[in-house]
């Protein structure tokens, strides 16, 4: 019997390269099965790259880094809508997710996909200690504005509210680095993260009991995005 949790990744740039890497790390590769990735082309509409991090410099590289990592693993990889009827088959007669982790992600999840996975559809958001604080796509750009000098990773569920579900912990602080653009910072607090990040799907994995039977998929109740 496979124990396996079947997971699901959402994300783009640092967040959803650094949350593959942890993930498919020797820590966690034996009870995590990674069964897809959803990340961003700036270049769709549907991703709104005028006011998501895709907005400030970045290279040409930065844009595939996601879908280049997990082509390196052999993944499945999705750069389309995820609010397309499309991808939700996929979702659910392909992939069947368990479990869902999003991290710099620049589509809104729809209902019918963050209800799916019976171990929880998760996200990582950069913020400042207490919750709620800084939704949206611009959290580390508002801090330093507002002179925020550390910031922490926050894990919390997904919501309809962009940045508002349930807290589950919070990363120890670091400071924000000065000096350099958002993504640059992306850039140099990830990587101080995957002992946050291990510990708490660790936790998840403790939790697990066993194969989970699957959640049929309400296709009626999903809005088409073109």
């Amino acid at each position: 019997m496979n124990n396996q949790i079947r997971t699901v990744i959402f994300g783009s740039l640092y967040g959803g390269t650094h949350l593959l890497k942890f993930l498919s790390s020797e820590k966690l590769s034996h009870s995590i099965n990674i069964v897809g990735v959803a990340t961003d082309d700036p270049r769709k509409h549907f991703t709104h790259p005028d006011v998501r991090l895709w907005r400030y410099a970045h290279t040409h590289e930065e844009e595939f880094m996601v879908r280049e990592y997990a082509a390196s693993l052999g993944l499945p990889v999705y750069t389309g809508s995820v609010q397309s009827t499309q991808f939700q088959r996929i979702f659910q007669t392909c992939w069947n997710p368990q479990l869902c982790l999003m991290a710099t992600f620049g589509q809104k999840i729809p209902p019918c996909l963050f209800k799916y996975p019976r171990l929880g559809f998760y996200n990582f958001h950069h913020s400042a200690k207490r919750w709620p604080s800084y939704p949206g796509p611009t959290p580390i750009e508002e801090m330093v504005q507002d002179g925020q000098s550390q910031l922490v990773l926050t894990m919390h569920e997904v919501s309809r509210t962009i940045d508002d579900g349930n807290l589950i912990a919070h990363s120890q602080q670091i400071p924000i680095p000065s000096g350099v653009n958002v993504i640059k910072i992306h850039a140099r607090t990830w990587p101080h993260m995957e002992d946050f990040v291990t510990a708490e799907v660790q936790k998840i994995v403790d939790s697990y009991k066993g194969p989970l039977p699957l959640i049929p998929l309400e296709l009626d109740d999903i809005s088409l995005s073109i």
